[in-house]
């Protein structure tokens, strides 16, 4: 982290602004080692690795899905050896770390590799990239960014970019800071440790799915957008109104996990229940999600590629089918959507 950071900090046990830096160690990027102390109610919180750890008073549910996150095999390689996220493997795997989201072609970005929903969502990414519209200077919180790949490209647009993350996998993120540097967090979503009305954009990817109180990140969220601020919400779980919940879901509570399939009624009404001035729901091209996938496996073309190619040259045709299925896909099945709000 950087000294200035402290400027848009506040303590998430009492709510204060005061806060002082006591440092230990830097390098000639940012502040690596110390700790951040509440002149309030005096509690610390450690630097480490450059990121500010914020966990103390979060709940049963986020402590458990971090435990879960931190032990899993995320990692593995084409000879099904498997590795969990630590700074060890995240240098000997760099080169893939520094590819995403849109992959080098190794095994990890293919079908059945450990980095292939990334890769196969990358035009998911990169079209909500372009509708951001980023300016230089743009405060910008990436929630839930994982590996800090999202946080690295709004930086590289010249924004002013903090990611947060419950897990170890945003140790990753110090493969991109010498490049383009954003400030990192550990922290609850549902109790950020930001001053009101500080980011211009908050970003969101498949992260919000993982709370059981939806309405309470988006009120979180809304807090620390300044009036006017923009949400953008993308690669969440969902289901349709009648389509039942995924048994996966069961397997992923056992192992820890707070995954949760909400509907899309459930998804905007938890945003207007917040506060948010105008949501606009996007339910984004099935060809594109096809293609990719198709791509990414190597199949020879068959009928049903020809015919998402198809629709990809005759836009206008797409955009038809795409309103003829708005609510077929928000009642059986939403496949691929984005929710853009305002504040």
């Amino acid at each position: 982290m950087k000294r200035e950071f402290l400027d848009i900090l506040r303590c998430p046990v009492c709510k204060g602004k005061e806060l002082r830096l006591e440092e230990t160690g830097s390098d000639d990027v940012e502040i690596r080692t110390g700790k951040i102390l509440c002149s309030v109610c005096g509690v610390s919180y450690a630097v480490d690795s450059g990121m500010a750890d914020f966990f103390k008073d979060s709940g049963v549910d986020v402590k458990r899905e971090q435990e879960a996150v931190d032990r899993e095999e995320y990692l593995w390689d084409a000879e099904g050896e498997r590795y969990r996220i630590n700074k060890a493997n995240i240098e000997k795997f760099r080169e893939q770390f520094l590819a995403l989201p849109e992959g080098d072609g190794s095994h990890f970005f293919k079908r059945g590799g450990c980095f292939q929903p990334i890769a196969e969502g990358a035009h998911r990414f990169y079209s909500t990239l372009e509708h951001m519209q980023l300016k230089d200077g743009d405060k910008v919180l990436a929630l839930g960014d994982g590996f800090g790949y999202a946080s690295y490209k709004f930086a590289q647009r010249g924004s002013m970019v903090v990611a947060l993350d419950i897990s170890s996998y945003l140790l990753a993120s110090d493969l991109y800071i010498k490049d383009a540097y954003f400030d990192r967090v550990f922290s609850d979503m549902h109790d950020m440790p930001f001053k009101d009305a500080l980011f211009d954009i908050v970003y969101c990817s498949a992260v919000l799915h993982h709370s059981k109180e939806l309405e309470k990140v988006f009120f979180e969220i809304r807090r620390v957008l300044k009036p006017g601020g923009r949400l953008f919400v993308i690669n969440e779980s969902s289901r349709g109104v009648f389509e039942r919940v995924n048994p996966l879901f069961e397997d992923l509570k056992k192992r820890g996990y707070s995954d949760t399939a909400y509907t899309i009624p459930e998804w905007v009404k938890a945003a207007r229940s917040a506060g948010f001035k105008g949501i606009r729901l996007e339910l984004l091209s099935i060809a594109d999600d096809y293609i990719a996938r198709q791509i990414n496996k190597n199949v020879r073309p068959g009928g049903t590629l020809h015919l998402a190619y198809f629709l990809k040259r005759h836009q206008w045709l797409e955009r038809a089918l795409l309103f003829l299925l708005k609510y077929p896909r928000i009642l059986f099945r939403p496949k691929s959507w984005r929710i853009v709000c305002w504040k």
